[in-house]
């Protein structure tokens, strides 16, 4: 073997090595921050499912109160103890507050945050134009109550809500993609007058 064979690599290999590792990386890294994007989306449309379902259960079932209400117990009736459908005002802040038997419930509700409306429907649902809203809750828009069109021997009603993921849809491209609209049909059970 002579003794000019060569070893190792040159430098132009090395540099030309490097570049590719680089490339790579960036790659790499542009699909680790995509992906960590997707995680956040996911994690939210779980909180939206959530919240959908403590509010959508709310209205449906009631719940307990720490006092007592007209009829001496501390139940706040759901549409399925009820006579006749709530009324509307089914949220203060975008939190969900219901009202049965001289009884509030308000669930999720959290410290209060602004939010920058920056023009019709953005980022939350009921957004007319530029304008501050206080945000309290996740439920996006008022409750509808249809005991009407779709209620049968007027005994059921169509329950329609939205609910928003408020701390995301504020930083959001696209605001929408953090907010859901829920629909559920319950019956009025009742048969005496409501407390």
């Amino acid at each position: 073997m002579s003794r000019n064979a060569q070893r190792g690599f040159t430098l132009f290999e090395l540099m030309a090595a490097a570049a590719a590792g680089g490339i790579i990386i960036l790659a790499a890294n542009a699909f680790l921050f995509k992906a960590y994007g997707w995680i956040g989306e996911l994690q939210s449309e779980v909180e939206i499912n959530r919240h959908a379902r403590e509010t959508l259960n709310l209205l449906m079932l009631g719940g307990r109160s720490a006092t007592t209400g007209t009829d001496g117990s501390k139940n706040v009736y759901g549409i399925i103890g009820r006579n006749s459908p709530p009324a509307s005002g089914l949220r203060s802040n975008y939190a969900a507050q219901y009202t049965s038997n001289n009884l509030t419930l308000t669930p999720d509700k959290f410290a209060g945050m602004t939010v920058q409306c920056i023009g019709a429907a953005i980022p939350l649902p009921d957004c007319a134009a530029t304008e501050v809203k206080s945000v309290q809750g996740w439920v996006g828009s008022d409750v509808q109550i249809n005991s009407s069109t779709r209620s049968m021997a007027n005994r059921t009603i169509e329950i329609t809500a939205v609910i928003t993921d408020p701390f995301e849809a504020g930083a959001a491209q696209s605001p929408t993609q953090f907010t859901e609209k829920y629909r559920t049909i319950g019956t009025l059970n009742r048969t005496e007058i409501d407390p």
